[in-house]
């Protein structure tokens, strides 16, 4: 069944019978998007040809949205930077390296977000990427735990990439991500 929705949202998007260019573009990612980079995944691939770059960019999308959250064959989402790591570092899973990266630098190793414990054990979320590309592990986080686990009363922004003058190390560095639900809070309330 599963293996049956690319087919079926080409035929549903051709019903539609447009024949503009992106219905068609449309279609083909429908219907590619779970084709890996050396065309085997599905559906199969009956003639060799390249695959079409905007397919390999929503089977990045659709395979990372589909590991962070919650669904019928998956009751626990896997964090976003281990998706990544994976996604970057192997090369089985046959995604596009290239788009790998693009995707990383515009998202950072740790989405906007994602609760992270830093290495001081204070727990914050993070509400950007890093302004500088080379930072992709270094986001702007918001405080929100201090190195106890308790709530701040003033949540403090603090951008990750800033590095202490005199040692040339970040001032606090993310050690892993941690489950919103362990804290009882949504991540979305401290972005109002």
């Amino acid at each position: 069944m599963i293996r049956e929705h690319p087919t079926e949202g080409l035929l549903a998007l051709f019903e539609l019978r447009g024949t503009s260019e992106l219905p068609l573009r449309a279609m083909l990612m429908a219907y590619e998007h779970h084709m890996k980079i050396d065309l085997t995944g599905y559906p199969r691939c009956l003639k060799p040809r390249g695959s079409f770059l905007f397919s390999r960019i929503v089977a990045i999308s659709d395979a990372f949205d589909a590991a962070t959250s919650r669904r019928s064959y998956q009751s626990r989402p896997v964090p976003p930077d281990e998706v990544l790591r994976e996604m970057r570092d192997n090369p089985h899973r046959g995604f596009d390296p290239l788009l790998v990266k693009a995707f990383i630098s515009m998202t950072g190793v740790y989405p906007v977000g994602s609760l992270v414990v830093l290495d001081n054990y204070e727990v914050g979320v993070v509400i950007a990427a890093s302004p500088r590309p080379e930072a992709a592990n270094q986001p702007i986080v918001r405080i929100i735990f201090d190195d106890m686990g308790l709530p701040l009363d003033s949540p403090l922004l603090i951008d990750l990439s800033v590095l202490d003058p005199e040692t040339g190390h970040p001032f606090r560095s993310i050690i892993k991500t941690t489950d919103p639900e362990r804290y009882g809070i949504n991540v979305g309330d401290y972005f109002i």
